[in-house]
């Protein structure tokens, strides 16, 4: 039996909180105990870089493809480690900082704001560090498909605008926390369907570690057919749940959310726990969807509310 939104009306807002704090979790573990986040590593490099004074060698090299002559530098500004190693040294912190903000507004904002609704509007820090960090890995690159990382993100930081309206607890805010989690899910699921139809060589290593721990040895051809299959599937999940409002489909996209999140820990160990708990958002947005039991696009030219019986006179 599923709940419904009209039996706990509470229950999305409190399994949106819980899974907000483990994605917020997830996110923060790496910047606290490991390398920092994707817009740490940004501004990090982006000093590294300035701090080794690039912009003279650029011109030599398009002087030189170009045929010119450059002035060359009369002086030159050398670099002090030591100021490079401060300037790191406070990013890092500041990024500590902010990831432990961010943690402490996802466990304390749930209390809050059954107090103080309009509290809520605070988890838009936490949504906007979520998606300045998605942001900062496009710019990072270094991966592939790592320019729609905003997008296949939009679980993440949605998560959190959905948030702020299922706080405010009124009939309008859940429409439009509907829709955020519904166009996040269809985001998410779109370029994850479009990464594996493309066999991304992530999830092609994914396929085989998981399924090789599980005692099943893949070959070439039989795990390309399943990623082209795979990707077919979530692109018509993610057409599906902006379209229409279907419980089996909606239960099938959480459980499918689930088992990829968990093929990280999985595949990659305990130590991948992070991963596991940033992606928890696949799994819980499209049970979010079912919860607040309002329509899809299709839904609405024949319905106002999927959960209202319809009328016997």
């Amino acid at each position: 039996m599923i709940l419904s939104n009209e039996e706990n009306p509470k229950l999305p807002t409190q399994l949106a909180a819980i899974v907000a704090v483990l994605t917020v979790l997830g996110a923060a573990w790496p910047v606290l105990f490991n390398e920092g986040s994707a817009a740490g590593k940004f501004l990090v490099r982006t000093h590294q870089i300035e701090a080794a004074d690039d912009d003279d060698f650029e011109a030599a090299m398009e002087a030189h493809l170009y045929g010119e002559t450059v002035e060359a530098a009369t002086t030159r500004t050398e670099s002090n480690p030591a100021s490079t190693t401060a300037y790191v040294s406070r990013i890092r912190q500041l990024d500590r900082v902010v990831s432990i903000l961010c943690l402490l507004l996802a466990v304390a904002l749930p209390f809050s704001c059954q107090k103080w609704p309009k509290l809520s509007w605070l988890y838009l820090l936490p949504a906007i560090w979520l998606l300045v960090n998605a942001l900062a890995i496009t710019i990072n690159g270094g991966k592939t498909f790592s320019e729609l990382a905003v997008p296949a993100h939009a679980t993440r930081w949605g998560m959190f605008l959905a948030l702020v309206f299922l706080s405010l607890r009124n009939a309008q805010s859940d429409r439009v926390a509907n829709w955020i989690l519904r166009i996040g899910c269809a985001l998410t699921f779109t370029i994850h369907g479009w990464e594996a139809f493309q066999l991304n060589p992530a999830f092609q290593d994914l396929l085989y570690v998981t399924c090789g721990h599980i005692g099943i040895a893949l070959t070439e051809s039989v795990c390309h057919g399943l990623l082209r299959i795979i990707g077919v599937m979530d692109l018509v999940l993610a057409i599906s749940v902006v379209a229409v409002h279907s419980r089996p489909l909606l239960l099938w996209m959480a459980c499918w959310g689930l088992i990829t999140a968990a093929s990280r820990p999985i595949a990659l160990g305990l130590d991948a726990w992070p991963e596991f708990a940033m992606r928890l958002p696949n799994s819980a947005a499209p049970l979010l969807v079912l919860f607040i039991g309002l329509p899809a696009a299709f839904s609405l030219f024949s319905s106002k509310n999927t959960n209202q019986p319809e009328s016997t006179t």
